[in-house]
């Protein structure tokens, strides 16, 4: 069973951005972030807003934000996992870089719960939480088979890692500790950063990205202190190589995201960010990169997925991003470590989806000047249907699609090894792609403790009160059974009243209470592991005399 090191209440949004954009960070994801003063990062962050405001043209947002209509949770957009292995629909982070997943398998329809870890590798190849819960599993790093390059690592980047991974961090630093201890491939290798949805920050009007489990949108000036981690952190890799230069990716998506009002960019706003995203973030990165004793290459990136569920821009809107990026760069293929500014497609090919065509997907992956592709190879029909969009392009006489890499799970929740989706892509399409890397950790929920109740509430009556409450925001990956009301008087317990059923209430009446005296009621959730800790205090009641009216 994974040891979480704590947990968090799921958040409901949708009110919470329109009416407090200007504030900082909410409340309940204190946890995740010290305040400005304690942390040189985020002063450098706030410091470095006036010059993200200045990189961007004038009017860039628009009065009219685009209006889409999201039938899932608002916490469930841009989370750190494939839409071709679940719909997500709840979700809950269990950890700084962690988070429950609930929804419909996307392979099986049925109802499905995972959790989501990012992992950082060891110099003994074994992956380890970046939340320090102890091992998780062995990894097929270490393995390859016959012709398949040597597995690379990549991250996904999580809201925590802004205040330990400022501009002198080092090993308190999950970035930096990854790249130092990266394998380096003696053909060359990749990692991808990915910084999580486009966004801008409501109060300053400044480009950034919501990062995973966070709900701000974080501006590029922090993106490229994060990328720094971890170019020092590869300085320091004892395998390092300058010929050929590794690739460090820093990338973004093609999800709606949390961190803006009304969820979406238009499809002008994408086209600024992606202009930004050269300007302030790949250019700044690989200003640096390039001047290290080791270079490193810079480039861009996007996890540019299809989907139906809404949480995903369509054909039109991400093309409005990835040709300003090409625009503002200039780059151009070939897809090779020499030279900066390409950029790689992560994401999936699912032919058919509401808002893209084949033409659409085609043009963001290859026919853009700088597009490389790198598929997610998760399932072996994933392959196909990038080759099917091969013969899509022969068909028409444009030329096929030439695999950069391959982005692998490595056997999590199902997925192909990394080795397998290497070898699935090239049996495929004939192609062996040069660089293979993995990302992230999924796989099913272990069962524990639900989280306590939220919004305890007590009214009072003649000798009584009646207590409702809400369920846990997370319960534990088993449904809860039953709640106990624990009373007090004061620090000492009077009674305890327990309710199940099914449903279960979520009201009791408490009975048996002195008239004139005051109580605080609490409650807590069982499931079939057990009970979990209790929710905060209602207010204090004093039973009546007689019946209120």
């Amino acid at each position: 069973m994974r040891a979480f090191l704590s947990r968090y209440a799921r958040r409901n949004i949708d009110d919470e951005i329109l009416s407090t954009s200007a504030r900082a960070i909410p409340a309940k994801f204190a946890c995740l972030y010290t305040s400005s003063a304690r942390s040189l990062t985020r002063r450098l962050a706030l410091c470095g807003l006036v010059t993200a405001i200045a990189l961007l043209p004038s009017g860039h947002i628009s009065h009219g934000i685009q209006q889409i209509e999201w039938k899932g949770s608002a916490s469930c957009l841009d989370v750190p996992v494939s839409s071709l292995i679940i719909h997500p629909t709840r979700c809950w982070m269990s950890g700084p870089t962690s988070i429950v997943v609930a929804g419909t398998d996307a392979r099986s329809g049925k109802r499905a719960e995972m959790v989501v870890e990012t992992v950082r590798q060891r110099p003994v190849d074994e992956l380890v939480s970046h939340a320090r819960n102890g091992p998780v599993r062995n990894s097929k790093l270490g393995s390859t088979g016959a012709g398949d390059p040597p597995a690379t690592s990549s991250f996904y980047v999580y809201g925590s890692y802004i205040d330990v991974c400022g501009l002198r961090a080092t090993t308190e630093c999950p970035l930096y500790d990854d790249a130092a201890n990266e394998t380096v491939p003696p053909t060359g290798g990749m990692t991808i950063l990915d910084f999580g949805a486009p966004c801008f920050e409501p109060a300053t009007l400044a480009w950034g990205t919501q990062l995973f489990n966070s709900q701000g949108c974080t501006p590029d000036n922090t993106l490229v202190i994060l990328a720094q981690a971890w170019l020092r952190g590869y300085e320091s890799n004892p395998n390092r190589s300058a010929s050929p230069s590794f690739v460090l990716v820093a990338g973004t998506s093609n999800s709606l995201t949390a961190a803006v009002p009304g969820y979406a960019l238009t499809p002008a706003q994408m086209s600024l960010h992606g202009q930004a995203w050269f300007r302030a973030v790949i250019s700044p990165i690989a200003a640096v990169a390039r001047s290290l004793p080791t270079p490193v290459a810079t480039w861009a990136g996007s996890d540019i997925e299809e989907s139906s569920d809404g949480s995903w821009y369509d054909g039109p809107t991400t093309s409005a991003w990835v040709d300003a990026y090409a625009a503002a760069s200039g780059a151009s293929k070939p897809c090779v470590a020499s030279q900066d500014a390409l950029m790689v497609d992560y994401g999936d090919y699912v032919p058919n989806e509401p808002g893209w065509s084949a033409g659409a997907v085609y043009h963001v992956a290859w026919q853009a000047p700088p597009a490389c592709p790198v598929p997610e190879i998760y399932v072996a029909v994933m392959a196909n249907e990038w080759q099917s969009l091969n013969r899509y392009a022969v068909s028409l006489g444009l030329p096929q699609m030439q695999f950069t890499g391959v982005l692998s799970e490595d056997g999590a929740a199902g997925t192909v090894s990394g080795a397998g989706s290497w070898n699935t892509l090239r049996s495929a399409t004939g192609q062996a792609a040069p660089y293979l890397s993995v990302i992230g950790v999924t796989g099913p929920v272990s069962p524990e403790v639900p989280g306590p109740p939220t919004a305890v509430e007590a009214v009072p009556g003649p000798g009584l009160a009646t207590v409702g409450w809400s369920a846990p925001a997370w319960d534990g990956g088993s449904g809860v059974t039953s709640y106990a009301v624990t009373v007090y008087t004061g620090s000492t317990i009077a009674q305890v009243v327990t309710v199940s059923g099914s449903p279960v209430p979520e009201t009791a009446i408490v009975e048996g209470l002195a008239t004139g005296t005051s109580y605080t009621f609490y409650v807590s959730a069982t499931n079939q592991v057990g009970t979990g800790a209790q929710s905060l205090p209602s207010s204090s009641v004093a039973p009546t005399g007689r019946l209120q009216r």
